[in-house]
């Protein structure tokens, strides 16, 4: 008799895909930075709940043979290691508290972080689909001056919306296969021989020389079947919306006036990513107790002109004894004017080290060509930004039954962070420092049915910016939570 069980866990993630993927076009990563005013906004970080915990270092991360997988969107490279279908849904918290030489505001906000599914075509290719915010604008600031003969005047600037990602990715071993193919050679078969072609006997010595020739292609061998290439598809769209007014609010004889911009952009985008590992079993003969794993990744997107329209709209006004604004005039009023907004080039490199199923270290650098960029072919004066990054996760036993040793088999992980970013203000460039700490929580593991799941939470602390030279500076604690889901899809076990 044949039992068939039937999970229909995936129509379950689909519809959460479809709800989430809609939540995620109209509400942007939360954030409410004076910062994010230049550029395309405070960019989203690559990676989700698991890399955030370990300060965003992610480049070299990929899965092993066995759960928990989850999926590395940072490197596409890293699709190729998946061999259970993943879900990943995440939501995200910010508190950010801005503070100049005078005044402080605290500002909350939160959002649905990222949603993405992990598929594995093949064993040498794996793919994954996803709905990301790529950026997020998000601020109201004000500034009040007296200038001479013309009195007390109020600046006024918002902005919000941002820049959404939904992507299409694909990571594949192209060498896959050589270890199990020299093993079939001839060549492989002569050398564990313990005769020569002509069928006499070798000597102990020729015999081991031989053996360790093998052993020492065979390792070279599946070294190479484990380069994995990847590249992301995506489409970026999304608005953006400026605006600034000039009040003079005591003046009869002046108008006041409005400027606004909205952006849009929709085009595709690529990036791209390599991995490769290094398994170390033994060490000059001697047999490891926790194999030793050896991780190197890379990252690059070219500059790319993406395809936008700008609707511009500037007038005179002044406020009526009821408080409405009434137009005097009309400065500028133009609809829909076709144009690119410049992406810079970028480019990371990371190494990871991983002992056992216990310890796990991430380290990364990357950096991004911010002087290039354009809006419509204006320069905002940006400057090339730069991150390093440096996480570790630990598992005290991932094989640990019961539960009262539930603890052993939760994830924990930190890393700190230093980024310089693109924006310098008064001769002096922005930089921002950070400090992440997690935790992931298994949830109910099935090894029959290959069902496993697994709750993320990350939470980073650090600053950005400074009080000096009459800047703002920006204290944020930011946090995301995230779910991850393995199972195995199309295929239904059975036992007989």
């Amino acid at each position: 008799m044949k039992i068939f069980f039937k999970s229909n866990f995936y129509y379950t993630v689909l519809t959460l895909f479809v709800l989430a993927a809609g939540n995620v076009i109209w509400a942007q990563t939360p954030t409410t930075s004076p910062y994010s005013r230049y550029g395309i906004g405070d960019l989203n970080g690559k990676g989700f709940a698991q890399g955030y915990a370990m300060a965003g270092s992610h480049i070299a991360l990929q899965n092993d043979s066995l759960p928990m997988f989850f999926i590395n969107t940072g490197n596409p490279a890293s699709y190729s290691t998946n061999r259970l279908t993943t879900a990943e849904l995440g939501v995200s918290y910010s508190r950010i508290q801005l503070s100049n030489a005078s005044t402080k505001s605290v500002t909350n906000s939160a959002s649905l972080g990222y949603v993405a599914l992990a598929f594995p075509f093949k064993k040498w290719w794996g793919g994954s689909v996803g709905l990301i915010p790529y950026s997020a604008v998000g601020y109201k600031v004000s500034d009040q001056q007296s200038i001479t003969n013309v009195g007390t005047v109020d600046f006024l600037y918002e902005g919000s919306g941002g820049i959404n990602q939904v992507y299409f990715g694909n990571g594949v071993k192209p060498l896959y296969g050589l270890p199990s193919k020299f093993t079939r050679s001839n060549k492989y078969k002569q050398l564990v021989s313990k005769k020569k072609a002509d069928q006499s006997l070798k000597t102990p010595q020729e015999y081991a020389d031989d053996l360790r020739k093998a052993n020492g292609i065979l390792r070279r061998k599946k070294a190479l079947q484990s380069l994995s290439l990847g590249v992301n598809a995506s489409y970026l769209f999304g608005s953006i919306e400026n605006s600034g007014r000039t009040i003079f609010p005591g003046s009869s004889f002046s108008f006041n006036t409005k400027s606004a911009t909205i952006r849009r952009v929709g085009d595709l985008y690529l990036d791209y990513g390599v991995q490769q590992a290094f398994l170390i079993d033994s060490v000059k003969g001697r047999v490891l107790k926790e194999k030793v794993k050896i991780m190197w990744g890379a990252t690059f997107a070219a500059k790319t002109d993406v395809k936008a329209s700008v609707d511009s709209l500037s007038y005179n006004y002044f406020n009526s004894s009821t408080g409405f604004e009434v137009v005097k005039d009309t400065v500028v009023n133009v609809q829909d004017v076709k144009g690119t907004v410049t992406f810079p080039l970028s480019f990371g490199v990371g190494f990871a080290f991983k002992k056992g199923d216990r310890w796990l270290v991430s380290a990364d650098y990357a950096m991004q060509n911010w002087s290039s960029f354009k809006a419509f072919n204006q320069t905002q004066g940006l400057k090339n930004s730069m991150r390093v990054s440096v996480g570790a996760q630990f598992v005290p036993n991932a094989k640990a039954l019961g539960l009262n040793n539930y603890h052993k088999r939760m994830h924990y992980r930190a890393g700190v962070r230093y980024t310089q970013s693109a924006i310098e203000l008064k001769n002096t460039q922005l930089v921002e420092y950070a400090l992440s700490v997690g935790v992931g929580f298994p949830v109910g593991r099935n090894y029959i049915l290959q069902n496993f799941s697994m709750v993320n939470i990350g939470v980073e602390i650090g600053q950005r910016g400074t009080t000096s030279n009459g800047l703002i500076q920006e204290q944020f604690l930011k946090a995301t939570v995230g779910f991850t889901i393995n199972d195995r899809w199309f295929v239904k076990p059975k036992f007989d």
